[in-house]
């Protein structure tokens, strides 16, 4: 039986998942390392430092794209589903929009602050300070994408017959 080749969104979860782990191991290693050395050596590392905080700001914003991908962000939904189906809708259309109002906000000042940060060098590893701007931006355009991929699959599966309700639908 000949394999199937993965899907490129497989192989981005995976990409984006090992990195994760990437990130989370190398915080780890830098963190028990620096409290070994000061502990025993009464010294450390200080870029470890440096490299562990930017790890973390990449780890969080590709955790919440991840999160997103999955429709695993918190949300209050008590009353909303309560609520008729139109109204339901309708609430749905507007956390949407809220949403897109706050991933534009979200692109517009991270991409300022990676031009601002862009010549700007960390103290000991001399990276450029917009790498973590640019998490951020990485950030909020891939869940832009996300929002307007769902919006699309609400909008065309309400044509198409026994689509489902595309807010319950996970994305994978």
């Amino acid at each position: 039986m000949a394999e199937m080749s993965p899907k490129p969104v497989s192989l981005l979860r995976r990409a984006a998942e090992a990195m994760l782990a990437v990130s989370m191991f190398g915080m780890v290693c830098a963190v028990f390392l620096n409290v070994v050395l000061r502990y025993l050596f009464n010294t450390g590392l200080a870029g470890y430092e440096e490299l562990s905080r930017l790890l973390f700001v990449w780890l969080v914003c590709v955790g919440a794209v991840l999160a997103t991908v999955d429709n695993q962000h918190l949300r209050f939904d008590l009353v909303v589903d309560r609520l008729p189906a139109p109204a339901q809708r309708l609430c749905r259309w507007l956390s949407r929009a809220l949403i897109g109002w706050a991933l534009y906000h979200l692109l517009v000042g991270a991409w300022a602050q990676i031009l601002v940060g862009i010549d700007s060098r960390s103290p000991v590893l001399g990276y450029p300070l917009g790498l973590a701007a640019a998490a951020i931006f990485t950030m909020a355009a891939c869940m832009a994408v996300l929002l307007l991929r769902e919006m699309a699959r609400e909008l065309f599966c309400r044509r198409a017959a026994g689509c489902g309700d595309a807010s319950t639908q996970s994305a994978k």
